[in-house]
């Protein structure tokens, strides 16, 4: 960067923070303390010495951070690469700090490999630096403005997703919530946003892969009550699975039903895979396709204030289509399957 573009102000920092502020506050937090953080981030690339060369790259600005990728390359051509998320206002920080929570806890909860794993959790310069695992290859998806998704590959260019792997997209994006949920106590990973890109896309010659970039909590959406808080869990994942900006930073937009219907799938599919007797997850999923449409809208009170002013614009002149087009689902879901209620899932 040019000293005049280490001047720039960061993009959405309230603060007013410069690029040339942000970058020497990351390489200082990395090489305070005699380089510690780059030493354990050695070994943790199975490395005996520092790298020779340190490329940090800002990815992008959100609401509350400023995410950046570290490549550490060694004089022998390894590299490995991480991220490190910047959290400026004290809002940002107080988010960073509950994030960092919530990551350990589902990493010690749960063995799946969906999340980055939390590497540490760094105070400096009046920042807060959440250094984490990166998924490599691993990028943002978003809805165009024809309706279809396009994933947004900082090397290849924006590359457009065909239909058939875009289903897949949602139906992986609905397993990974779901291996998530604590079957008994309802606690699920909320909120997330296709528009803020928590979900990642991998596409090659073999498919998509999905990873889930954050969680930004995990609980209850209803305490004490397990399957209420189970059927708010269902009902936000169908909305949410419905909203995107177009290229993730324009008008917020509904997406297909056809869209809807892949992440469904996978919700079933999920709760079939974990089994595990009569959980209130299972049982949910067993009644799900008695609620009428008028119910499911009914349900829809006690979710729609987690949404923005923005969201529920698009969301309330649509919801109760979106609810007859779900209670459509779920009936030719069970119909498809040639089960009666008392065995949804077997």
């Amino acid at each position: 960067m040019s000293s005049e573009e280490f001047q720039v102000k960061l993009e959405g920092c309230p603060s007013q923070t410069t690029y040339g502020a942000y970058f020497s506050a990351i390489f200082s937090v990395l090489v305070q303390d005699n380089c510690r953080v780059l030493q354990g981030l050695a070994q943790k690339s199975g490395q005996a010495s520092l790298p020779a060369q340190l490329h940090v790259r800002a990815e992008k600005h959100g609401a509350l951070y400023h995410p950046a990728s570290l490549e550490l390359i060694w004089s022998g051509g390894t590299s490995s690469r991480y991220a490190l998320l910047v959290a400026i206002s004290g809002a940002g920080q107080n988010a960073l700090h509950r994030e960092a929570c919530v990551l350990h806890a589902l990493h010690d909860s749960y063995d799946h490999p969906y999340l980055p794993r939390n590497l540490g959790l760094l105070e400096h310069r009046g920042m807060t630096f959440l250094l984490a695992s990166w998924f490599s290859n691993f990028h943002e998806f978003h809805v165009d403005a024809q309706g279809g998704l396009s994933l947004w590959d900082h090397d290849l260019g924006v590359r457009h997703i065909p239909d058939d792997l875009a289903g897949q997209v949602f139906f992986q994006a609905s397993r990974i919530l779901t291996l998530y949920v604590d079957t008994q106590s309802g606690a699920c990973i909320h909120p997330w946003s296709h528009a803020a890109g928590d979900f990642i896309v991998r596409m090659d010659d073999h498919g998509v892969d999905v990873q889930l970039s954050t969680a930004r909590g995990h609980d209850p959406y209803i305490p004490d009550n397990s399957l209420a808080s189970l059927f708010a869990f269902f009902l936000d994942l169908a909305l949410r699975m419905r909203l995107d900006r177009v290229d993730g930073v324009g008008e917020w937009v509904w997406l297909d039903k056809n869209f809807l219907a892949a992440a469904v799938t996978g919700f079933f599919a999920t709760v079939a895979e974990r089994g595990g007797g009569e959980t209130p997850l299972r049982i949910l999923s067993r009644v799900l396709s008695s609620f009428t449409h008028q119910e499911l809208l009914e349900g829809h009170a006690g979710i729609l204030d987690g949404f923005s002013t923005n969201e529920l614009a698009v969301i309330i002149p649509r919801v109760e289509m979106h609810c007859r087009e779900l209670a459509g689902m779920l009936q030719r879901m069970k119909f498809q399957a040639g089960l009666n209620e008392d065995c949804f899932l077997r």
